[in-house]
């Protein structure tokens, strides 16, 4: 039985099956003959996972915009597969304000940064995306205390996160722990 809000479910003759589920009906699916030579799959940078740019060139990519870190990091032409709560995640994680100019990042700073981008993804990962297994620390967790109808959102650490917007989306991070 396909999931709820199923908009594509295939049929394979090995017996097995691939369904497509979008709730919020954000999804597109496009049939191309050489996804990866074609758009939009071609103008998507590099793959946040599996094919993350040496220390070396992850801080010259870096250093060639000007734009704030996170709207970089958001950037599907520059990384793909970084969305808002893994920017977010990332940044907290870094000890990067998400305003910081790009290219103002330091090779420790774009260091951290890089391996940051592994260990969130990787959590994510290894806990199969489901959040109740994701580290109790991540900022992850308390992000939106505020819109609970409690107190404004701290971190287990009691730091107070802060809302804005950065890059377009909305942002949580923590001035005191991010620079």
């Amino acid at each position: 039985m396909p999931p709820r809000f199923t908009k594509l479910h295939l049929r394979f003759a090995g017996g097995g099956e691939l369904a497509l589920a979008d709730g919020r009906r954000l999804g597109r699916i496009r049939l191309r003959q050489d996804p990866p030579t074609e758009p939009p799959i071609s103008a998507l940078g590099w793959d946040a996972w599996r094919a993350i740019p040496t220390p070396a060139r992850f801080h010259a990519m870096l250093r060639e915009r000007n734009a704030p870190i996170k709207a970089v990091l958001l950037d599907q032409s520059f990384a793909a597969g970084i969305g808002n709560w893994i920017a977010d995640e990332v940044l907290y994680q870094a000890g990067i304000a998400p305003k910081r100019r790009a290219r103002t990042l330091s090779t420790a700073e774009a260091g951290r940064l890089r391996t940051r981008i592994r260990s969130v993804i990787g959590g994510a990962l290894r806990a199969r995306s489901d959040s109740d297994r994701f580290p109790r620390w991540w900022l992850f967790h308390r992000r939106w205390g505020h819109r609970r109808g409690g107190p404004s959102a701290t971190t287990v650490r009691g730091e107070h996160i802060r809302h804005e917007t950065v890059g377009g989306r909305t942002t949580a991070w923590v001035p005191t722990a991010q620079r």
